[in-house]
């Protein structure tokens, strides 16, 4: 059984239902809308002395355990998906070495589980003017506008009519063909900007290890927060993809 982990209630169980639909109808998968930041997450984890199991909601979303199981046994994968909250008040000396404890902590899906995190947040997977996009790669949102908290209506309005609401992504609303194709398109840009990121190579890299979530962070940190306190725009579902199947 595998166990996802949501910061969000809406945006990112959307998105991973036509993931889930598309790519992992033939798994049996339990999902955790946590509902709280990464810095809330990490605090709860300190407190319950680094215990994943106690810190999750798992009964406020429906998971019913077996009586008598050792709920370590009952997942073989755990996956985390987080923003990057670039605009938290508590200011990024204090979020940034957090997250760099909470991806060393979680950077392994079959033990404690892997962490994948959002640039700036979920709403960066429609951030595309169109599909490929080729100027992809270029986009970058700054802290102050995060901080203003305009970066959900800005992914909005700028994505191409297909792509807003998540239409693209869409089962409901998009015809099979077309939403692999557009998965696929996803896979490419987020991937090769991963790449671009860590190695300034716009590409597909040749092993997963390559774009790491630490080492994505790392580039984020040296190339675009600490010089010119901004992001690069990248989602981590697609990443997420070409990990799972690489």
């Amino acid at each position: 059984m595998i166990l996802f982990v949501f910061e969000g209630e809406k945006a990112e169980p959307i998105v991973f239902d036509s993931i889930r639909k598309l790519y992992l109808a033939s798994e049996k998968v339990e999902v955790v809308k946590c509902k709280y930041d990464l810095p809330t997450l990490y605090a709860k984890l300190k407190a319950s002395g680094y215990d994943v199991f106690r810190v999750l909601p798992l009964q406020e979303n429906g998971i019913v355990l077996p009586e008598g199981a050792r709920i370590d046994t009952l997942f073989s994968q755990i996956y985390l998906f987080f923003d990057y909250d670039f605009q938290n008040r508590m200011g990024l000396d204090r979020l940034n070495p957090i997250l760099e404890e909470m991806l060393d902590f979680f950077d392994d899906e079959t033990g404690n589980g892997k962490l994948y995190i959002n640039y700036p947040m979920v709403e960066s997977l429609k951030y595309t003017k169109e599909l490929p996009d080729s100027n992809y790669c270029s986009y970058v949102v700054s802290r102050e506008s995060c901080m203003k908290h305009e970066f959900k209506s800005d992914a909005e309005e700028f994505a191409y009519r297909r792509a807003k609401g998540y239409r693209f992504i869409d089962l409901k609303s998009t015809p099979l063909e077309e939403l692999v194709e557009n998965w696929n398109h996803l896979k490419f840009q987020n991937v090769s900007k991963a790449h671009y990121i860590v190695s300034g190579k716009y590409s597909l890299p040749t092993r997963k290890d390559e774009i790491g979530q630490k080492l994505i962070f790392d580039a984020q940190k040296n190339k675009y927060v600490n010089p010119n306190n901004e992001v690069s725009i990248l989602n981590s579902f697609p990443i997420f993809l070409f990990d799972y199947f690489k």
